[in-house]
């Protein structure tokens, strides 16, 4: 083994130096952007409540349910809110005005 040529190795010494280097500032860049993230956080913006109709209460405002009926779902769908009604005739999707409550689209599905 002593009769080989010893290899100049100063050459991957730069490398792997430089490679740690990238290493320590790649790290110095995540955390940065971390702790950039957590305190420029934009506050949450406040809930918005709808005026209540007068005389109108939630319950005359989807309508009665049939028998066996039942709200499967509720959602947000624009400035409308989507009701889902779930019963053995089929399904039925209400689109109601919250500042009116009037029902703008009923769609229903028979089974």
């Amino acid at each position: 083994m002593r009769d080989q040529p010893q290899a100049d190795l100063r050459g991957l010494k730069v490398l792997v130096g430089g490679m740690g280097v990238l290493i320590v500032l790649g790290t110095a860049v995540v955390v940065g952007t971390v702790i950039h993230r957590i305190y420029a956080r934009k506050p949450a913006a406040s809930m918005v409540v709808a005026p209540m109709v007068p005389g109108a209460s939630a319950a005359t405002a989807v309508g009665a349910l049939a028998p066996g009926e039942h709200i499967a779902g509720i959602a947000g769908a624009g400035s409308d809110v989507a009701v889902w009604v779930n019963g053995p005739g089929g399904d039925r999707l209400l689109l109601v005005d919250p500042a009116s409550g009037q029902v703008s689209v009923a769609l229903s599905t028979t089974r």
